[in-house]
């Protein structure tokens, strides 16, 4: 547990610009969950999430004596974890990937839920869950990125648009067409 538990994000920020090495392993226990989670949606599976998260530690370190305190660090922390998830998809050509992968994963998950026996509740949930799940990663990545700041991480509108670096008309109108789409995907199944 960390000793900083009480210092504020500005203050370990400075601190960290200041050659404080343990201010900033503060940091990253904060928020190591927060960025986690949103790599791991972002791009689907557990390698990738690992070494995004990474990356985006590595970066913000890196970038940190740039950090101009006009946003929050979490704010700026995001920027940072959905550039690097950007690079990521664009890397590995995912979302090609993803889409085979919602449409074969989908067959497969309705086989085993159409079988002898009946799944129980949560059975059941959780195979709605990896459907659902499916069909957000293969979405675009600029909708892919607002459905999961604003369902998943809770981000509100105007957080969202700072992150992302655009308008929070553009937000709403990204995340109203990645409904549009979800539901176009998902069609009858849920």
């Amino acid at each position: 547990m960390s000793k900083f538990l009480d210092v504020s994000d500005r203050q370990l920020v400075r601190q960290t610009v200041g050659g404080n090495v343990e201010s900033f392993n503060s940091l990253v226990e904060r928020y190591h969950g927060m960025v986690y989670n949103l790599a791991y949606r972002m791009l689907g599976n557990t390698n990738d999430a690992q070494d995004a998260t990474q990356e985006t530690f590595l970066e913000s370190f890196k970038s940190i004596g740039g950090f101009k305190f006009q946003s929050t660090f979490k704010t700026w922390l995001y920027r940072i974890a959905i550039n690097t998830c950007q690079q990521h998809l664009r890397k590995s050509d995912s979302r090609k990937r993803t889409m085979y992968s919602y449409t074969e994963d989908t067959k497969n998950i309705q086989r085993s839920a159409a079988g002898p026996t009946q799944p129980d509740q949560h059975l059941l949930k959780t195979e709605k869950e990896q459907i659902v799940q499916l069909a957000i990663g293969s979405l675009p990545t600029k909708q892919k990125a607002v459905v999961t700041l604003f369902y998943m991480q809770h981000l509100k509108y105007r957080e969202i648009a700072e992150v992302l670096g655009c308008s929070e008309g553009t937000v709403a109108s990204r995340l109203n067409t990645a409904i549009s789409n979800l539901k176009n995907l998902l069609g009858r199944q849920l």
